[in-house]
């Protein structure tokens, strides 16, 4: 399913953007329009209508914006266009429509008020205008509206200063904040040094205001450009200002460097101060070289975070895979061990939130099951223990100690020893887990083994359809509900509520998340116990290999599908989980089974 909007405006800017990319870079334009998951892939370039602009007025500005492929602009008040705060209802809405009917954003308005006044009058004055052009800016169809710092007066202290302009920008921020508008403060002026934009935003902590980066000189001062741009970056607004990025000696690729690492997702916006005859064309120009910087930054990020790095983030260990999060294994003071979140594919989420996050909006979720957390391991019945629920009887799986936690370019492990913890504080049995995360291209995929361990005593793994191998799927992907829109397809070619109960080397659940459709595809190992396992999968988005639940599933005697493990002895269950794009044909999920069959 398409992702794009069908409005004049999006179809517009879609194939004007990308028409011009490929014509202008060629390969390079497929790859950003074919990529949108490389980090820095939301950028885009804009121009600030300065200098370049400023003599266009509003039909040549979005014409020449259009032929050029640089479909952002910044409106700087006071010049051709005539987007000021005197415009009346009938022509504010009739700038909107302009832009509506073009393929050109308008990301906003350029001013010039600062707020280090002296004289209150001049501050009062300054932030009241201010506040003007916040509501032409919501009114026309901008999202934010830019401002200055922008001196530090002599004979005032300096903190006096600072203070003033944090809190000037606290009060816009509120305003802003009632009419949809973002403010943006330049780094500009005596300001401009980035320790003392940061001074200025810590005052300014409403979170409606951010700082817009302006390529000065002032940030290669101190420790040059990486640390003075960590100063602000977790305060930055939606706008950056540049100038012409292939003259000067400013480190513009190494900006776009840093923009790309920290996957910015914001507007690029040119101020250009050369003098070419052919403006659009320059513009063009310019486009084409961000391109080309983006795309190099890119590949920088890529080749320095290639492969899966797993690390420590507070009582969790943090997965990621080429740079991006995967998931987050969680082991300290919770039930039992498991993976949330789980990005799928996409990008996004593929699990339900709840219980781990509390207050989500996920649609037609009904909060059920309070222990089905994400994707786990845990069984219902353990010598007559419940592991799988979290009530007043249940027990707990509690993390004993880490015996592998490796990174690779390849592939990454997490190796864990735990403890079966009864209601009444038995240890019932130990397991070991080992976890292996791939680097793939064609599609995410995680093994999960566990070898149960009988050191206490003789196990029981009991007849009872409440396990194992589990995960909790994201609210649209379920059969069953307003939102579900999803299907299930096993091995022997079962479809959605039939492959309950049944026996199948593998299942795959698939649906729409955002409008994309990804899927999980979980494989049964041919060595596993009882090979090929039944299915506890379930139309409201429970997906589990369950190779115990004889008498539930086929309606067979109760213990039949018990599995008991000598005391001293052991017993290995291996899985795999594929996480993929498209339906089950289209990720190939049986050719991909059939390569896991194989392995050892």
């Amino acid at each position: 399913m398409s992702t794009f909007n069908n409005t004049r405006r999006d179809f517009l800017k879609q194939s004007m953007y990308f028409g011009a990319s490929l014509a202008a870079v060629g390969p390079l334009g497929k790859v950003l329009a074919a990529s949108p998951a490389l980090p820095g892939s939301k950028m885009k370039l804009g121009l600030v209508t300065y200098l370049w602009g400023k003599d266009w007025d509003l039909p040549t500005l979005i014409a020449n914006c259009e032929k050029s492929g640089v479909l952002g602009v910044e409106l700087r008040t006071q010049h051709d266009h005539g987007v000021e705060s005197d415009l009346n209802a009938r022509q504010r809405r009739n700038v909107k429509k302009r832009f509506e009917n073009s393929a050109v954003t308008l990301v906003g308005l350029g001013t010039n008020f600062a707020f280090h006044h002296t004289d209150p009058a001049k501050l009062r004055s300054d932030i009241e205008g201010a506040k003007q052009y916040i509501k032409l800016s919501g009114d026309v169809g901008g999202s934010g509206v830019k401002v200055k710092p922008n001196d530090l007066p002599k004979g005032v202290p300096h903190e006096k200063t600072i203070e003033q302009i944090g809190k000037s920008l606290n009060e816009l921020g509120r305003f802003g904040a009632d009419y949809g508008q973002v403010i943006r403060l330049e780094v500009h002026g005596a300001c401009s040094p980035l320790p003392i934009i940061k001074a200025i935003m810590d005052v300014a902590d409403h979170p409606n205001v951010g700082a817009c980066w302006n390529s000065n000189s002032q940030d290669l001062q101190g420790e040059g450009l990486r640390v003075n741009f960590n100063l602000v970056k977790d305060r930055f607004s939606d706008i950056v200002h540049v100038r012409e990025l292939n003259i000067g000696s400013y480190p513009y690729q190494e900006l776009m460097n840093l923009f790309v690492a920290m996957d910015y997702a914001g507007w690029i916006l040119l101020e250009a101060r050369t003098k070419p005859d052919d403006r659009v064309k320059a513009l063009a120009e310019q486009r084409q070289v961000f391109e080309e910087m983006v795309a190099k930054a890119q590949a920088v990020r890529i080749k320095r975070v290639a492969g899966v790095k797993i690390v420590e983030a507070g009582k969790k260990l943090r997965v990621e895979i080429n740079g991006k999060l995967f998931t987050e294994y969680n082991y300290q003071d919770v039930p039992k061990p498991f993976f949330y979140p789980v990005i799928g594919p996409t990008g996004v989420p593929i699990i339900r939130h709840w219980p781990m996050k509390e207050g989500l909006d996920e649609g037609d979720d009904k909060r059920d099951h309070v222990h089905q957390r994400s994707l786990w391991y845990a069984h219902g019945e353990m010598n007559g223990h419940d592991f799988w629920g979290e009530g007043g009887r249940s027990g707990k799986i509690i993390h004993d100690k880490f015996l592998e936690v490796t990174s690779g370019r390849k592939s990454g492990v997490i190796q864990s020893q735990n403890k079966w913890v009864a209601r009444n504080g038995k240890v019932v049995c130990t397991d070991t887990r080992t976890h292996k995360f791939y680097n793939r291209a064609d599609g995410q995929i995680m093994d999960f083994e566990i070898t149960i361990h009988a050191s206490e005593g003789k196990v029981v793994l009991g007849d009872t359809k409440e396990g194992s191998m589990a995960i909790r799927l994201a609210p649209t992907m379920r059969l069953k509900g307003d939102v579900g829109k999803g299907h299930i397809v096993n091995s022997e070619g079962h479809r959605d509520n039939e492959t309950w109960g049944k026996r199948a080397a593998w299942c795959d659940y698939y649906g729409p998340v955002e409008d994309k459709i990804v899927g999980v595809a979980i494989f049964d190992h041919p060595q596993n116990p009882k090979h090929p396992t039944w299915w506890h999968v379930r139309d409201y988005g429970l997906f589990t290999a369950n190779p115990f639940g004889v008498h539930n599933f086929e309606g067979k005697p109760k213990g039949t599908g018990d599995i008991i493990i000598g005391a001293g002895e052991s017993l290995t269950f291996k899985y795999r989980f594929y996480f993929h794009k498209g339906d089950t044909k289209q990720a190939k999920v049986a050719q991909h089974y059939r390569e896991y069959a194989t392995s050892k």
